[in-house]
């Protein structure tokens, strides 16, 4: 108990560099190596996968995806729920008091002001993993890039075909089914 006393203690101490330890949090799998990571350090590209660390106090502190079982991407933009509802809840109020609409116009422009852009990471299991960034649609693009040119490499190495999201199969399913 004195030794984690000490650490909390003597951490800033020891960091003289005043640089966060997140990514020593995460261990690397045999022979893998660190490629890019954002600024903030909450996602990391390597050789074999791709991290994201969570929030300190969340109970799991990453959650990584491997590159060889990425199947798709999708860039969807996403708003704060609650101004969606509150905009729904003061546009029934309407029927009481008309000065209600005005609230209601509000709610529902907070709720596309809010709106940003989040990459949605499908695996090939079925699973998604929502990265948590604020850039602009450019770095978006960017970034996908670099992680299927690190996931191009793996599947070079690993000689394996890239994998195929299970949605296509059913969609190409329904479509030869119906032809």
């Amino acid at each position: 108990m004195k030794t984690v006393i000490l650490t909390f203690l003597l951490d800033p101490i020891l960091n003289k560099l005043n640089t966060p330890a997140q990514m020593a949090k995460t261990r690397l799998l045999p022979g893998e190596q660190h490629l890019i990571q954002t600024v903030d350090k909450r996602i990391a590209l390597t050789t074999h996968r791709l991290i994201q660390q969570r929030h300190p106090l969340s109970f799991s502190s990453s959650k990584a995806v491997m590159l060889e079982d990425i199947a798709a991407w999708e860039v969807k933009a996403t708003g704060s729920q609650l101004y969606l509802g509150l905009s729904m809840f003061t546009a029934l109020l309407v029927y009481f008091n008309e000065s209600f609409f005005l609230l209601s116009g509000f709610f529902i422009a907070l709720y596309f002001m809010t709106r940003s852009q989040k990459v949605h990471v499908l695996t090939a299991q079925g699973d998604d993993m929502v990265l948590a960034l604020d850039v602009e649609q450019k770095h978006i693009n960017s970034l996908i890039d670099m992680v299927r040119q690190a996931q191009q490499k793996r599947l070079d190495k690993l000689g394996l075909s890239k994998p195929v999201y299970k949605a296509q199969q059913a969609t190409e399913a329904e479509a030869m089914a119906a032809a």
